[in-house]
């Protein structure tokens, strides 16, 4: 019975460390989206090219939405 305790408590420790690692990876991945939306908006600017902006500003507005989702949602 305690072995089957200590699996359960061990599966729950990889599923924390591994839910942990994915808000990581996402956060990350929405810093870095949106540093790229903002060197296409000012290269389109730069450029008077009002598609590069409009899609730069895109893509900082939905990793913005990404990153602050991440607020919300536990890592349990």
């Amino acid at each position: 019975m305690e072995q089957d305790e200590s699996e359960s408590n061990g599966e729950a420790e990889r599923k924390k460390l591994i839910s942990s690692k994915i808000h990581v990876g996402l956060a990350a991945f929405g810093t870095l989206a949106a540093v790229a939306g903002i060197g296409i908006a000012i290269y389109g600017g730069i450029n008077f090219d009002q598609t590069r902006v409009l899609l730069g500003v895109g893509i900082i507005v939905v990793s913005t939405i990404l990153y602050i989702s991440m607020l919300f949602i536990e890592a349990n």
